[in-house]
């Protein structure tokens, strides 16, 4: 059997997607006294603006590269800070799940290349095209869950490893691997990582696992054995152990 493994559904669908380049100057003041009926990623090409937000007094500066997040429904007053300010924005809804309450207020990601290769890739001739604007930004949100916005800053530092965990479940690396990851020693690692999941990675690990393990069962035609051998145990009788406890 040929080892390729990707096993996993996305818990909420982009529509709706509507993208907008504009250019003002200096001091142009624009309100949404009500929020927008949909999200919004707004990314800064060139200038800054601020952005004020009435239900939190929030005020954020975003300028060149950096990207804004805001939520359906939150009001806000943006003011152009520099001649020629430009910006290009994805509007969007999200059927299913949406985003973890931590993403229910603005969000602002600091600049990044990946932001900048994103939004430079769109040109005049794309803008008819769906698949390509879809795709670009599918292509964003993947590179937003790798930052792992919604772990606490104080455990931020784990987000190497948890994504790793997450994603390479079938490895059976070891806690020192994590650890290196995480540029942390192993006991300080071990300590963290407990503090915020409650488990140990190597039970963390299993139990992405075994969640794995039974998607396969219901919606794959393979053997047990072979379930056992993609989410990564060799051993059965510690599969099936594994399995009753989770």
């Amino acid at each position: 059997m040929q080892d390729i493994r990707f096993n996993g559904l996305l818990n909420y669908e982009i529509s709706a997607l509507f993208y907008v380049s504009v250019v003002r100057q200096a001091n142009y003041i624009f309100k949404f006294e009500n929020g927008k009926s949909t999200f919004s990623f707004i990314y800064v090409k060139n200038g800054a603006l601020e952005y004020s937000f009435k239900p939190s007094n929030k005020t954020l500066i975003i300028e060149k590269g950096d990207l804004l997040f805001v939520p359906k429904g939150y009001p806000y007053v943006t003011k152009y800070l520099k001649e020629n300010t430009k910006i290009q924005i994805f509007n969007f809804e999200i059927k299913g799940e949406p985003f973890p309450k931590e993403l229910s207020e603005p969000i602002l990601y600091p600049k990044k290349a990946e932001f900048s290769s994103i939004f430079g890739s769109i040109s005049l001739e794309h803008l008819t095209n769906a698949f390509f604007l879809y795709a670009k930004i599918y292509e964003l949100l993947y590179h937003l869950t790798l930052q792992e916005t919604t772990i606490p800053r104080k455990y931020r530092k784990l987000a190497p490893a948890i994504s790793e965990l997450n994603q390479q479940y079938f490895k059976n690396e070891k806690i020192s691997y994590y650890a290196k990851l995480c540029n942390m020693s192993e006991p300080n690692f071990r300590k963290l990582f407990r503090e915020y999941t409650g488990k140990s990675p190597i039970e963390y690990r299993n139990s992405v696992r075994i969640t794995a393990a039974k998607n396969l069962l219901k919606t794959e035609e393979l053997k047990i054995s072979e379930v056992a051998y993609l989410v990564g145990f060799n051993n059965m009788s510690f599969f099936y152990e594994v399995y009753n406890k989770y």
